[in-house]
């Protein structure tokens, strides 16, 4: 039976409530990323954008009132985005369709990461350090990896946000300022200051 809760957090999307859109983009991101992994063995920046992808396309179904009643949980909704999203990925790349649901490994379908370990790895630490070097790295690559990470933005949807020329710009600016963001890291750890 379909929790009360995912039919809120719909009404919270189309409300625009910011936590919400925060919170669930957290909760289902680790998850996401676990079961992209093991189920088509991506890399982990792929993993990312199609979560990123998968999370937007659920934003916009919600908001532009294409998705009103869910048939299933929110995590169930986003995961069958982003299986459709690297199908078509994999369509693309090799000109054919791969049938994945003939993958062995069923395991990795049914991936369930245990609460606390989420818990210990989004802890309360990382996430005032990074609001912390973001509010140190200045613009745009904070507004670039604000959109991208806290958000959820795609590199499409950065493009038309930040006045890109194309997505391969979105790609390489948020690469340096992943960059330079861990030379802050290394900076404050020989320094002590973390």
């Amino acid at each position: 039976m379909l929790e009360k809760k995912d039919n809120q957090v719909l009404d919270a999307i189309k409300r625009g409530d910011p936590k919400t859109l925060e919170r669930l983009y957290d909760e289902i991101r680790q998850p996401f990323l676990v079961w992209a992994s093991q189920l088509y063995q991506c890399e982990s920046e792929d993993a990312v954008e199609i979560y990123q992808k998968a999370y937007t396309i659920m934003y916009m179904n919600v908001r532009n009132g294409k998705l009103t009643n869910l048939t299933s949980s929110v995590k169930t909704y986003l995961f069958s985005i982003g299986k459709n999203l690297f199908r078509e990925k994999f369509r693309n790349k090799h000109n054919r369709l791969v049938n994945l649901d003939d993958v062995s490994n069923t395991n990795a379908i049914n991936v369930e990461v245990d609460a606390n370990v989420l818990d210990n790895y989004e802890d309360t630490h990382k996430k005032e350090l990074v609001r912390k070097l973001l509010g140190e790295i200045g613009d745009p690559c904070k507004t670039l990896l604000e959109l991208m990470f806290i958000k959820g933005y795609s590199a499409e949807a950065v493009v038309r946000e930040m006045n890109y020329s194309d997505e391969r710009v979105v790609r390489k600016r948020k690469s340096l300022c992943l960059k330079k963001m861990r030379e802050m890291v290394a900076e404050k750890k020989d320094s002590n200051l973390l």
